[in-house]
C-alpha cells in the first residue's frame, strides 16, 4: 500500500477478517482534535491525509471546517482508502493517526500483537427490521527498534485516534 505522508511505517492488511485477540492497551480520551494540545505534532500530517483524500474525490474544501469536508466524503463512500491516515516519527517516537469517527459509537480496539500495533473498530446499527454492520482492522510494523510494553493510545473527542510507539534508544 502506497503512503504518500512518509515510508517509515508499513500498514499490513489482515491476512483473515478476524484479527486474533492478545494484550489490549487502554485508550486514553482528549478533547477535540485540531483544538487539544496533545495531537499538535501530529496535526500537519493528519490535515495533509485529508487533502489528498478531499483532492482525489474532487471535494471541495472548507477551510474554516476541513474536518467537515472530508467527513462528508467518508458519509459517501466508507472505503478503506478514504480512512484518514498519517504517521510521524521523531528520536523518542512513531506516531499513527488515522480517523475512527464512523467506529466511536461502537467498538474500537488497539492492542500489541506479535510485534506489532493492531488497531480494529466495529459498530451495528438496527434501523427497523434492518441491521448493517461495518468493521475495519488495520495492523502496522514500525521500523527500528520500538518499546512495545509501553505503547500507548488517545483518542479525540470527535474520533480521532493516535498510538504513540516509543522508540528503543540506540547505544552509541
Amino acid at each position: 500500500m502506497e503512503n504518500k505522508n512518509t515510508t517509515t511505517l508499513n500498514e499490513q492488511k489482515p491476512e483473515s477478517p478476524n484479527c486474533k485477540k492478545d494484550s489490549l492497551l487502554p485508550i486514553a480520551e482528549k478533547g477535540l482534535f485540531f483544538q487539544d494540545s496533545f495531537f499538535d505534532d501530529i496535526q500537519k500530517q493528519f490535515e495533509t491525509a485529508i487533502d489528498q483524500i478531499l483532492d482525489a474525490w474532487g471535494e471541495a474544501k472548507s477551510v474554516s471546517d476541513l474536518m467537515s469536508s472530508y467527513r462528508h466524503v467518508r458519509e459517501r463512500n466508507l472505503q478503506q482508502e478514504n480512512q484518514v491516515m498519517a504517521f510521524s516519527e521523531d528520536d523518542q517516537n512513531h506516531k499513527v493517526v488515522l480517523d475512527v469517527h464512523d467506529f466511536k459509537s461502537g467498538d474500537v480496539k488497539v492492542r500489541v500483537e506479535d510485534n506489532q500495533v493492531v488497531v480494529e473498530g466495529r459498530v451495528e446499527k438496527e434501523e427497523g427490521d434492518f441491521k448493517s454492520m461495518k468493521s475495519f482492522c488495520r495492523r502496522f510494523n514500525f521500523p527500528g527498534k520500538v518499546d512495545m510494553e509501553v505503547v500507548t493510545s488517545a483518542m479525540s473527542s470527535d474520533g480521532v485516534m493516535t498510538i504513540t510507539a516509543p522508540k528503543i534508544p540506540q547505544a552509541a
